[in-house]
């Protein structure tokens, strides 16, 4: 069946639209039921504190660093994103890529129902009437700013594709940091220090790659070999 079919509101001429067999779930919502989960758990969370370092006592991981105290621990993931390489020890070849969004709120809900990819953009409809259209792909540093141009660039995009946009409301636009690493690969596994673990890189795919890393980081924090070999993913596949 053609896309236009599917979708009757995409633009009708002069547009490449691709609509995949593809799901989509709000990371924020996610993240925060995570949160929950965790702590129903009896898991401690401590936020708002700049991890410093990952300790090392007899050659093995013995805790972590903040700059507000120490957490002893007989075992240590970095897990930081972006700023995975910014945690001494060992410095992990993770680079922040800025991608800034933009936000709307549909005139209408049925408005569009899948998640649509053009080579300029793609949308992401929200069963709230919220329409997400992204994203760039920056190596900039750690800046976060969204700029003017670009998020009109992106409305531009999403009203090429999606004319009925044209008056819809814009209600917020953001910026996000990924972890990019030197092949675009994640970095998962052991690390040459006894204790220390590492599950990060995983550019555009934090989410969706989330419960595979999970399960196969649970397995070797517990001394159990995963079902797939993570040797490809070794952070020492860089060298020194």
């Amino acid at each position: 069946m053609n896309v236009r079919e599917l979708e009757p509101a995409l633009a009708a001429e002069g547009r490449t639209a691709i609509l995949l067999k593809e799901r989509s779930v709000c990371p924020r919502a996610l993240t925060e039921a995570a949160l929950k989960a965790a702590k129903h758990r009896g898991v401690d969370v401590s936020s708002g504190t700049e991890v410093l370092s990952v300790e090392v006592s007899a050659g093995r991981a013995s805790g972590v660093t903040t700059d507000k105290t120490f957490y002893p621990a007989a075992k240590v993931v970095n897990c930081a994103g972006a700023w995975s390489g910014q945690i001494a020890p060992l410095a992990m070849p993770t680079r922040p890529i800025k991608g800034q969004m933009v936000c709307f709120a549909m005139p209408s809900r049925e408005l569009l129902k899948h998640v649509v990819r053009a080579p300029e953009i793609y949308l992401i409809p929200r069963s709230d009437g919220r329409l997400l259209a992204g994203a760039t792909v920056e190596d900039v540093g750690f800046d976060k700013r969204t700029v003017p141009e670009t998020i009109q660039g992106l409305r531009r995009a999403a009203l090429a594709l999606l004319p009925a946009l044209e008056n819809a409301r814009v209600l917020e636009d953001w910026a996000g940091l990924r972890p990019g690493t030197p092949d675009n690969l994640p970095i998962l596994g052991t690390t040459p220090v006894p204790g220390y673990f590492v599950a990060t890189g995983h550019f555009r795919d934090g989410i969706l790659l989330a419960p595979a890393t999970a399960r196969v980081m649970a397995l070797l924090i517990e001394g159990r070999t995963p079902e797939c070999d993570l040797r490809p993913f070794s952070v020492e596949r860089f060298g020194e």
